[in-house]
């Protein structure tokens, strides 16, 4: 079957009173994708953030330690509940250390219990400032039960060469959890997810968090509306969009991708974005520095 549904999760930051009630609601949007008939879900950025509303306010290292004391119970409750629901779950990205230093890793949870991890390659300037965050160096491409899914997370979907990349190793569907606390991030990274689907030819799913926890520095806010978008071509709706959300509400927002009208896009579609590239003229400009006067 080439028709797969595909569940983005807008999660509610704000007060908590336990670990067990921050579960709980990870199992009711799950729930809820179940009952869409969803084979995938996609979490958003700085999901298990939202425990640090279990915490007295700390400093940003203070904070990444606190999260990263989640690190067993994180994977093995996604494992656990990707076992039990037999649907692929993206586990939004988590705080972890590694080595001295603590990345932004997002965690591709699998049935069969596997797992993968894709560290945030692009960090933003308060992820290196203030998180003082490790940056990863590489994507890769993970073969699922819908099609190849690569991961991008938030800021990463905002560089081109990031997605080309991952759709020049045969993705068909970009996954972006993301995290933004107001309407100006939101929509870079919308429109970039738009503009990446178009350009690559291939679905991008974005989750994102809403709501507020005005006590938490590090997660104050988030604002998102999100989505899974399409080239804005033939056969695909004009404005390329297969399901969203409605903005800052908590909620899953479902659509379908057909991997044949994918397939169809890529064959018959208006324009070619995806092989009709000119890398010899670009190759061109590549160290080019100097701004030519017309």
């Amino acid at each position: 079957m080439t028709i797969s549904a595909i569940s983005v999760v807008q999660y509610a930051i704000g007060p908590l009173n336990s670990k067990e009630e921050f579960w709980r609601q990870v199992a009711e949007h799950l729930q809820q994708a179940i009952n869409d008939g969803s084979k995938l879900v996609v979490f958003p950025e700085y999901l298990t953030g939202t425990l640090l509303a279990l915490s007295p306010v700390l400093n940003h290292y203070e904070a990444c330690q606190f999260i990263d004391s989640f690190t067993n119970e994180y994977i093995t409750t996604f494992q656990q509940l990707s076992k039990e629901t037999g649907i692929t779950i993206l586990g939004g990205t988590h705080i972890t250390k590694e080595g001295d230093s603590f990345v932004n890793a997002a965690f591709l949870f699998f049935p069969d219990g596997r797992y993968v991890q894709q560290n945030k390659v692009h960090l933003t300037p308060e992820e290196r400032a203030r998180w003082n965050l490790k940056p990863g160096n590489g994507f890769s491409v993970y073969d699922t039960a819908i099609g190849h899914v690569g991961i991008l997370t938030c800021y990463d979907i905002e560089f081109p060469e990031s997605a080309r990349a991952l759709a020049d190793m045969g993705a068909d569907i970009i996954l972006c959890p993301s995290f933004t606390d107001e309407a100006h991030g939101y929509y870079r990274v919308r429109l970039c997810s738009q503009a990446r689907a178009i350009e690559n030819q291939i679905f991008v799913a974005l989750s994102g968090l809403v709501g507020y926890m005005p006590h938490i520095p590090q997660i104050d806010s988030g604002y998102c509306q999100a989505g899974i978008f399409a080239p804005c071509d033939y056969p695909f709706p004009a404005d390329g969009i297969l399901a969203l959300g409605e903005t800052n509400e908590s909620m899953i927002a479902t659509g379908k991708i057909d991997m044949e009208m994918l397939k169809e896009n890529r064959e018959r579609g208006q324009v070619f974005p995806a092989k009709d590239r000119r890398p010899e003229v670009y190759a061109k400009y590549a160290s080019t520095t100097t701004v030519t006067e017309s």
